[in-house]
């Protein structure tokens, strides 16, 4: 048995594995400078990586900056290790003893609005698109927006008393100013915050700098949620994470920085403890962790579906699969199922630690269509020129749907987006429905099908007309009413 989630076949190529990595100028940002500030990273290294724009003051939101090699792990291009002196150390030393007081001034005493006398959203919207959603910190403790006067006096008492502690006076200065950014743009500062902080810090004393750097970042991405810090150390104490490489370790920590919530760091950790996982390549391992990572985290799908289907994916006694296939230009689906292996089409979704690159057919892969492949197996669906099959094909792509967008489809979009496609004699599925048509009994099923999705009489002679040419503003049913749900598990229980 082996179906396939064709979706339209897809062209072209997809997937640059050896692209750089990038970022997108956020609401409020208009310089370099302050984008450098954002990613942690020296101004000069990321006006070197982008000669490409002429004005590094004049910015605009949603704007493409390239992050350089040096920020990403490695050393920028063209550069050579030497041991001569660098003569920016002795500067970097000064800067070091005053880099505890400007955190605090930066993070404290910047211009502040005050219109409102409350934490405002105002300067920040969700990034990514299909239900791919970072949550916003609740200020930006950079700019000092949205701080009322009462909150920044708080704020101020309790990391004075936080940079006073001994523990966070032992931590090296890098630790320090990510800590307090990470308190400072996640108001109110609670004890539990504080201590699942002190806690997560003590478990990454063993990882490497690099890695150790990941941890910081993935609190402050994490908005210094103490559930989150508290599963994030979990994941780090876990033996099965222990026993990764070092690059395998970075791999995972990268994306639990990318879609930071408790709920994705359960699945990755469960995820580690699959045979399946275990044996992929370092490439498949990025594209596995990135791919559930991102179908987990998704906050506009339907919540019930997506832990439905990880549940059957990631379950300990769960014998499914995940494999990425390499497929051809004539064939490139999105993904397909047989015997008990959700396949993935590797040339979408490309290796790497950066998120997944989000567009229509990375997001329809992520959010949709493993929730659809898995479906297919849940319910053991054969191929056939029969009814059954035909429903088996809708209930899927109306699964992976519900997964991705968090509601029904309504009948238009389910005639546009699937039933056409089913019928039709060019694609994957045209085979099986003509070989239904010819069976009076699989026919008539069809027909009524047909019926009960747009409240029109069908049959034999005008099914064609219904499907191809009739007006969905027209339908008794409305066009824009849910679609009816399809017959079996709908849900991936």
């Amino acid at each position: 048995m082996r179906v396939a989630d064709a979706g339209g076949l897809i062209p072209g190529q997809w997937g640059s594995e050896g692209a750089d990595a990038s970022t997108a100028v956020q609401n409020g940002e208009s310089t370099l400078t302050q984008v450098a500030s954002r990613l942690g990273i020296p101004l000069e290294d990321l006006v070197n990586a982008n000669p490409q724009i002429a004005n590094p003051n004049g910015l605009t939101a949603g704007m493409e900056v390239r992050i350089p090699l040096s920020a990403q792990g490695g050393r920028a291009a063209g550069s050579v290790e030497s041991d001569a002196p660098d003569p920016n150390i002795a500067t970097s030393k000064r800067m070091e003893n005053s880099l505890e007081a400007a955190a605090m001034r930066t993070l404290l005493s910047s211009p502040m609005d005050t219109s409102s006398g409350s934490v405002s959203h105002a300067h920040f919207s969700a990034l990514g698109s299909g239900g791919i959603t970072q949550e916003p910190p609740v200020a930006d403790p950079l700019r000092g927006e949205g701080y009322s006067p009462q909150l920044k006096k708080e704020l101020t008492e309790t990391l004075n008393a936080l940079y006073q502690r001994p523990e966070f006076k032992a931590l090296s200065q890098d630790e320090k100013s990510a800590l307090l950014q990470s308190l400072a743009g996640n108001p109110p500062v609670t004890p539990e915050k504080i201590s699942k902080m002190f806690d997560l810090i003590n478990s990454a004393t063993s990882l490497s700098p690099a890695n150790h750097k990941l941890v910081m970042e993935a609190f402050k991405a994490g908005h210094a949620n103490p559930a989150y810090a508290a599963s994030l150390k979990k994941l780090i104490e876990d033996p099965e994470f222990k026993s990764l490489t070092n690059a395998e370790k970075t791999a995972v920590l990268s994306q639990v920085k990318n879609y930071p919530d408790a709920k994705t760091i359960g699945n990755i950790e469960r995820m580690l403890r699959k045979d399946w996982f275990q044996t992929q390549s370092l490439g498949d391992k990025q594209r596995s962790l990135k791919t559930i990572a991102a179908f987990s985290h998704n906050q506009k799908g339907d919540r019930k579906i997506i832990d439905n289907t990880l549940d059957k994916l990631l379950d300990p006694k769960s014998d499914f699969d995940l494999e990425w296939k390499k497929y051809d230009k004539r064939d490139r689906p999105y993904g397909e199922a047989d015997n008990d292996t959700l396949y993935l089409n590797k040339g979408i979704i490309r290796a790497g630690n950066d998120p997944i690159i989000e567009n229509k057919t990375t997001n329809h892969l992520a959010l949709n269509t493993v929730g659809h492949e898995i479906n297919h197996l849940v319910n053991d669906d054969k191929v056939g020129d029969t009814f059954d099959y035909f429903n088996a094909e809708y209930r899927a792509w109306y699964v992976g749907f519900k997964a991705e967008h968090g509601r029904p489809p309504s009948n238009q979009e389910a005639m546009e987006q699937r039933i056409r496609w089913q019928f039709d004699p060019e694609s994957a599925y045209g085979a099986t429905s003509a070989g239904a048509l010819k069976h009076p009994s699989q026919a008539q099923k069809l027909f009524d099908f047909l019926g009960k999705m747009t409240g029109l009489k069908v049959d034999a002679h005008n099914w064609r007309d219904v499907v191809y040419k009739s007006d969905p503003a027209t339908w008794p049913t409305k066009a824009s009413t849910p679609a009816a749900p399809p017959a079996g598990n709908d849900d991936n229980r």
